[in-house]
């Protein structure tokens, strides 16, 4: 692992977010309008799936859903960047591995959203309450991002 940490410390890339006085705070204003992007858009459509604004159809809060697809590629883009930038202090760092760990439950989440909720909801009429399985997977969406952003906040204090 030493050696996949030294290669991304030693890039291009990793020397270009140390040495540049500009480029990681560019990152984090980008970061923080790509999370904004993200759960923003990903907030309408969770509360319309566990009840709230049952005037708005399915299909409409989901045409939202490229906006969170959007903030998600900028917040993936700028995390990898913050990797690169000091590979070495986060890797080992029990926040950002608990993010990734978070991160990857609410992909398969989402998986579960796209396979199992979004083709029925489809179907379903305007203003009806959805079923127990979207109720559970936006609720369990809220949850994941949440603390996405709970533990991305703990990085610079848990060393």
């Amino acid at each position: 692992m030493n050696e996949i940490l030294t290669w991304m410390e030693t890039s291009s890339l990793g020397q270009l977010m140390r040495n540049s006085t500009w480029l990681f705070p560019m990152a984090e204003i980008l970061h923080f309008i790509g999370l904004s992007l993200l759960i923003g858009s990903l907030i309408i459509v969770e509360l319309r799936l566990i009840g709230i604004n049952k005037q708005m159809s399915f299909s409409a809060v989901y045409k939202f859903l490229p906006i969170s697809l959007v903030g998600f590629g900028i917040n993936l883009c700028t995390g990898i960047f913050f990797c690169f930038s000091d590979p070495f202090r986060y890797y080992p760092n029990i926040a950002f591995r608990i993010k990734i760990l978070i991160i990857l439950l609410a992909g398969l989440n989402a998986l579960w959203f796209k396979l199992a909720v979004f083709p029925r909801s489809l179907e379903a009429p305007e203003k009806i309450d959805a079923d127990i399985v979207a109720k559970i997977v936006a609720i369990l969406s809220l949850l994941f991002w949440f603390l996405v952003i709970v533990m991305g906040r703990m990085i610079p204090y848990v060393e």
